[in-house]
């Protein structure tokens, strides 16, 4: 074989490797720290990590509940509990800390954590009371920004070089090979931030979304520099506590055109994409995943 057909060979070879799914799709390796990680679609986007070789820290207000998640969910033993409020500023930064220590750096960051009050009833002016617009903002909104402000270095730390010396490690630790994949910030907002019409559910929880939906805009150049990617995500209806009281099953098969809540797998698709290789591209961008609710409503979308 001459020099350039082994030389086309190899370049042939070296294409189809980067093309195969478990190389264009691996989160092999990968730090992340979920807020609100113990239940619900926080927990779903947990488990698709960890159970493909991510190392993933839950943190969470109940302890009780991130120790039975990371129990159950866990295959390799990698999802870590942390106790840890988005509201509190010193929560935050002993969070960071304990990561810092044990990981020494992160690589995608994502604020799930959430909370809805003030639900409407018929009437409007019956509706929430300016405590739960306060409770709503203080978690969806300025814990949002809080928390990726807490863990920028470690965020940057992610990104300085394909390998990383752990403080307590004298061995290097082969990260991804920058700067294919840099470090990210991913925000959860809702569909319901693109709607405009009268059956909203809650109106502080609503007006929060938009706000952490522009918030991750805004952070998608305010990062920019530090090549720190910061992508939204814009679930419809999946399971999990807050939806079990407040959206009625009914209203999946009525309002979603494919006639059903979301689940496990729609939500791994999307996070594993974001975190890969394969969505190493994406910045700034808002992923809608809703099964087609949106098309049912009135929106700016």
């Amino acid at each position: 074989m001459t020099t350039t057909a082994t030389t086309t060979a190899a370049a042939a070879a070296s294409i189809s490797h980067a093309l195969e799914p478990n190389h264009l799709f691996s989160v092999q390796g990968i730090v992340a720290v979920i807020t609100g990680g113990g239940t619900g679609i926080g927990l779903m986007m947990a488990t698709a990590l960890e159970n493909n070789g991510a190392t993933v820290y839950i943190v969470g207000r109940r302890l009780s509940v991130l120790e039975k998640a990371a129990r159950e969910r866990s295959r390799y033993g990698r999802m870590i509990p942390l106790q840890g409020d988005v509201t509190s500023r010193e929560s935050l930064q002993a969070v960071v800390k304990a990561v810092h220590t044990r990981s020494g750096y992160v690589n995608v960051l994502v604020n799930n954590a959430g909370i809805a009050r003030g639900m409407l009833p018929p009437t409007l002016n019956q509706t929430a009371s300016p405590q739960d617009f306060r409770e709503v903002y203080e978690a969806n909104v300025v814990g949002t920004y809080y928390a990726t402000v807490a863990f920028l270095e470690l965020l940057h730390l992610g990104n300085l070089s394909h390998t990383h010396r752990h403080p307590h490690q004298e061995q290097e630790v082969q990260l991804l090979e920058p700067p294919a994949v840099t470090s990210q910030v991913i925000t959860l907002s809702s569909v319901a931030a693109f709607r405009r019409d009268e059956r909203q559910y809650s109106i502080p929880y609503t007006l929060s979304k938009v706000a952490n939906m522009h918030m991750g805009k805004i952070f998608a150049n305010m990062l920019r520099d530090w090549k720190i990617r910061s992508n939204i995500i814009a679930p419809g209806i999946f399971p999990s506590e807050m939806t079990a009281w407040a959206i009625p099953d009914s209203h999946a098969a009525h309002d979603v055109p494919l006639q059903r809540v979301g689940n496990i797998e729609d939500i791994a698709g999307l996070i594993l994409f974001l975190s890969s290789r394969a969505g190493s591209y994406v910045d700034g961008v808002v992923h809608i995943i809703d099964g087609g609710r949106l098309t049912m409503f009135s929106s700016t979308y």
